[in-house]
């Protein structure tokens, strides 16, 4: 068969595009099978990372269609955000224009692919039919009090000119563009999904995320029970609140640290000697983000701030410091301070000079006045409390005792505090959904109507690059407009909506894509939605922004009546990384760009090596997917990108191991090919490849199912291949079975290379569109067991002499032309046989396995005891490193040592096919003792481990 692979898979997209052939709609006589990788961003054309992603998403949602199911698989464009906007700006143009001509590249690499897409569900979240309803959810979130307008610290990057929520700062840095991020208080509008922190974090247990996933998740929302604790001002009517965890230790305080931007710092020390090193902690602070505060500090510092705190329960003044170390964002941003049971606490206090004390001890009977060389944090006994009833108790019982204490002086109550805050929405930027609310001198703030909804981005903006802030505050048209309430003058909130927003409930809109009157209809949600997205397929840098987002999302339009799942996706799958060789520096521990390669590092001069990372633009390290689509056709690297590695496990690209990819396909085509032009000619290796058939479909569904591609692809294009190419070796050639076999290996070639195998299927004669094809469920039988058992003894035992054989032919100095084989000696196939009888009665080896060889016939001959209770053990006992054989002989290796198949009689009768396959002359075989010793009785131990001499 001549095979043009671009005429080919041209033909075949063509093809399923005019028959709808991915189109679906609900239909409940079918399981259902919702399939979705996170949408891109469409930044250009389509980078190889995408085709690992997509070809990932494509495989299975081919593979369920064979299966059955009614499979949904769209896909869209994630297509907000500040690239398109930089981009604009940089060509003088909008991002409308920017975003859309993107689009049109990344589809068109996408279709090229073959990727088998319902394109009728086609969204891009820019579009005003998409934003649209963002909007008209974000009234129904305000409307259910989920959305908040407030003063608050965020996260300012300078270069993208906009608010970054915390997840979006990655080591003090943008995630977008990379620069450091800042401090300032800005007026912001919040999604208060805080209202579902315990749902959030209790559903974790129940969702089939990786477990690294749920963790994230579960520190990100990070739930601390504990107490609140108020520390009244010495000399003022001022009280400073603090959460802490361990309220056992109480009465270790020593001082009391708050956030440099507390509001009671600047109450505190204004006007005193203390002022001006507030201030300028506080000023330096601002230039950090709450992430490098938390993790990345230099150094714990304070300032003292002039004043006392009171601990309730006790009385004692202990002073008040601000430290860079708190953040107002957590807690209370206040910290009540005990150093000797917290090492950040302890390094503080000696820095300054402050009294640690201990109030617990580790054990009963420690001595509670053994100095601290470091905090101890464990739980213990408490002492040294010097307030009766407390010393002595320990954990539980001692938190709840403070706990109680403290609700019973009105000095606190017990409390749960989270790490996870509220969402900030707000964006100073133009490319992005415009909140739909106004503002008027005399109603405030309201929202506007839904009737008046979309609210629309202007498209007559020009952008340059000498511009600053949102376009959207100073274009009047869109600005000034009239209040809903009064009708009065008012202004348009130019804030446009955090691009995550977008994301967050996109996969619910592609169930119902073209409702253009409400987001999505209830019933074809609840269809699809049944259990979430069955497959959901993306990076783990999304985990607790987007998964968490979206999590929350489903949440709350479950609360709105909206759906009936709370939980948005079933199985989450996180492909590794595609990398590729870069120019490294192992000194400086950085990576260069290829153009450097086989040059010296520009940091430290000295020669770069080379290591593995991920392919980036920034590196030069990546590959056109187009151009390798034109040189070996999409089917070739789609193959490579599922065979290379399975989609959670990082991959390299190689050169050579899609060129052996490539070749592969050739030798399927081949395959084809000859079992298409068969006679009839029936033979027993009909029966064998049958079975092999049922066992590899089992092994391919099964790996397919369990999104293990890469197992389901070495079934399906290698051993089905190996299997088809033993079978001719062996003189099969039968049109009927080759025909049968092609009706089921042809499908399963489908999910990886869909486009070679609907050729083949056409030059069959298949019925319809394989695309449409239902395979049927082949069942393995008992029966194949002694073909199958048969002729994989005939092949190990042909790859075993073979290795023989290169070491006999070093070791020689005649020419070999004969083979002897010795299999096991009689007396132990009788002991394995009886050993097996043993196994399938549960005998116990070990409580009555030596008298029962004792009371065997064969243990007359003393001159064989030794070695009959050794080959008994390794047969059924075995070692640590080795069960017994009998317990790991599979049912086709039991049937040859039962004697149902006897392995000295498969040789012999197909010695000639052995012979010419180690490349001898003649061969003997024949039981150990029953004809000359040449191969060593020692290295013939047991059945199926025959021994062989090369002459």
């Amino acid at each position: 068969m001549a095979y043009d692979a671009q005429e080919v898979e041209t033909r075949w997209q063509k093809a399923w595009a005019d028959a709808g052939a991915f189109e679906v709609e609900i239909d409940h006589s079918k399981p259902k099978f919702y399939c979705l990788e996170m949408f891109p961003y469409p930044s250009g054309s389509m980078h190889m990372g995408h085709v690992r992603n997509y070809s990932i998403g494509d495989a299975m949602a081919r593979f369920h269609r064979l299966m059955g199911s009614n499979v949904l698989y769209p896909m869209g464009y994630d297509s907000f955000g500040m690239p398109a906007e930089n981009a604009a700006k940089k060509e003088g143009g909008h991002p409308h224009t920017v975003t859309h001509r993107n689009i049109a590249s990344i589809r068109a690499d996408q279709e090229r692919m073959g990727y088998s897409y319902d394109w009728r569900r086609f969204l891009a979240t820019s579009d005003v039919d998409y934003y649209h309803w963002n909007q008209e959810m974000f009234l129904m979130l305000n409307e259910r009090g989920l959305v908040e307008r407030r003063m608050a610290p965020v996260n300012w990057c300078v270069d993208c000119d906009t608010v970054l929520a915390n997840e979006q700062v990655k080591n003090n840095r943008c995630w977008r563009c990379g620069l450091e991020v800042v401090q300032r208080d800005m007026e912001q509008w919040f999604v208060r999904m805080t209202e579902y922190s315990d749902e959030l974090l209790d559903e974790i247990d129940n969702i089939a995320f990786p477990e690294n996933v749920k963790a994230m998740q579960r520190n990100w929302i990070g739930r601390s029970y504990g107490a609140h604790i108020d520390f009244p001002v010495a000399g003022s009517d001022a009280v400073i609140g603090a959460f802490t965890t361990r309220p056992d230790t109480i009465f270790g305080v020593t001082f009391v640290t708050l956030s440099p931007e507390h509001s009671l710092c600047e109450e505190l020390c204004a006007g005193t000697e203390w002022e001006a090193d507030w201030r300028e902690l506080r000023d330096e602070c601002a230039r950090m983000s709450e992430f490098e505060r938390i993790n990345m500090l230099k150094e714990k510092k304070g300032v003292f701030l002039g004043r006392n705190a009171i601990n309730p329960l006790n009385g004692e003044e202990v002073p008040i410091y601000a430290g860079n170390f708190v953040v107002a964002s957590y807690g209370t941003g206040a910290v009540m301070a005990v150093p000797g049971h917290d090492q950040r606490d302890y390094d503080f206090a000696e820095r300054y000079g402050i009294e640690i004390r201990r109030v617990l001890v580790e054990n009963d009977g420690d001595d509670p006045s053994t100095p601290l060389s470091a905090a101890f944090e464990g739980y213990g006994p408490m002492v040294n409390s010097g307030v009766e009833g407390f010393d002595g108790q320990a954990g539980e019982a001692a938190k709840d005792a403070v706990i109680a204490a403290l609700e019973s002086a009105g000095a606190g109550h017990g409390t749960v505090e989270y790490r996870l805050k509220d969402w900030l929405l707000s964006r100073q930027r133009f490319w992005g959904t415009p909140i739909p609310m106004i503002h008027c001198n005399d109603c405030g703030t309201v929202p506007v109507p839904s009737s008046d909804l979309p609210v629309e981005l202007p498209l007559d903006v020009t952008f340059s690059e000498d511009q600053s802030g949102n376009p959207l505050a100073s274009h009047d048209a869109f600005v000034n407009t009239s209040c809903p309430s009064c009708g009065g003058v008012a202004r348009r909130e130019t804030d446009t909506m955090d691009t995550f927003y977008d994301s967050s409930w996109y996969f619910m809109r592609f169930c119902d894509a073209n409702n253009d009157s409400t987001p999505f209809d209830r019933e074809a949600i609840d269809y699809w939605m049944d259990g979430g997205v069955d497959l959901y397929i993306g990076g783990i840098e999304h985990a607790v922004m987007h998964l968490l987002y979206a999590r929350f999302f489903s949440k709350a339009t479950r609360d709105a009546g909206m759906n009936e799942v709370g939980e948005p996706f079933g199985t989450l799958v996180c492909q590794g990384m595609l990398n590729a060789p870069a120019p490294y520096c192992a000194d400086c521990n950085a990576e260069y760009h290829v153009d450097l390669a086989d040059s010296d590092c520009p940091t430290c001069a000295k020669p770069l090596g080379s290591r593995s990372v991920k392919m980036g633009k920034s590196l030069g390290n990546t590959v056109s997917p187009e151009e390798m689509v034109e040189r070996y056709g999409a089917d070739t690297v789609r193959l490579f990108m599922l065979f290379g590695a399975n989609p959670e496990a990082g991959m390299d690209w190689s050169d050579s191991a899609l060129e052996a990819n490539h070749r592969q396909m050739f030798s399927i085509i081949d395959a084809v090919d000859a079992a298409l032009e068969m006679g009839d000619s029936a033979s027993p290796m009909d029966e064998w490849l049958m079975a092999r058939l049922r066992v590899n479909q089992g092994a391919w569904r099964q790996a397919m199912l369990d999104v293990s591609l890469r197992e389901g692809v070495m079934v399906s294009h290698f051993e089905m291949l190996a299997d088809w190419n033993w079978y001719r070796r062996r003189g099969g050639c039968d049109l009927a079975t080759a025909t049968d076999y092609l009706a089921h290996w042809v499908p399963m070639l489908a999910p990886a290379t869909p486009h070679i195998a609907e050729e083949f299927w056409q030059r069959m004669g298949g019925d319809g569109m394989l695309a449409s094809h239902v395979l049927s469920e082949l069942v393995e039988s008992s029966q194949d067991a002694p073909a199958l058992a048969r002729e994989a003894y005939l092949r190990s035992l042909i790859d075993s002499a073979r290795n023989l054989r290169e070491l006999a032919e070093r070791h020689s100095e005649r020419e070999i032309s004969r083979v002897v084989i010795q299999t096991a000696a009689s007396w132990k196939s009788e002991l394995a046989r009886d050993a097996l009888r043993l196994h399938s009665e549960d005998f116990d080896f070990k409580a009555g396995g030596q008298a029962h060889v004792q009371s065997l016939k064969i243990f007359e001959n003393e001159a064989l005891r030794g070695e009959i209770f050794q080959t008994w053990m390794a047969l059924t006992t075995g070692s640590k490193k080795k069960r017994g054989r009998v317990h790991s002989w599979s049912d086709g290796e039991r049937a040859l040592v039962s004697g149902e198949l006897e392995e000295t009689a498969i040789i012999a009768a197909n010695s000639d096919f052995i012979a010419s396959a180690l490349g001898v002359t003649s061969l003997e075989v024949y039981p150990v003792g029953d004809g000359e010793d040449v191969a060593g009785k020692a290295s013939v131990a047991f059945p199926l481990e025959p021994g062989i001499a090369f002459l």
